[in-house]
């Protein structure tokens, strides 16, 4: 059963695994659509913080000093919110396409 299939897996990934970081165990659909929704949200972050970065320009203000602020708030946090070229790779822009 699924309990099994959790053991084994737990056992499999038990090596790479060595900080405890937290498994999650969901049924495959769910597991697909996390994965498309966590990289739409990181490619939104970026999307959002170029967007902010031209209206810096335009307004006069500074996007580092903008950055700096808004990444001290922890429910957003510092990571993802760097303005430049946008996102790419392989998974972003597969991901993204794949939710529109």
């Amino acid at each position: 059963g699924s309990e099994d299939t959790e053991a084994v897996m737990r056992e499999l990934y038990a090596p790479f695994n060595r900080n405890h970081e937290k498994m999650i165990v969901m049924d495959v659909r769910s597991a697909e659509f996390t994965k498309y929704a966590a990289n739409c949200m990181l490619a939104t972050k970026i999307s959002f913080m170029n967007e902010m970065a031209n209206l810096a320009e335009e307004l006069g203000a500074d996007i580092e000093e903008v950055r700096k602020g808004i990444g001290s708030d922890p429910r957003i946090g510092y990571h993802f919110i760097y303005p430049g070229l946008g996102y790419g790779g392989s998974c972003f822009p597969k991901d993204v396409r794949a939710l529109i």
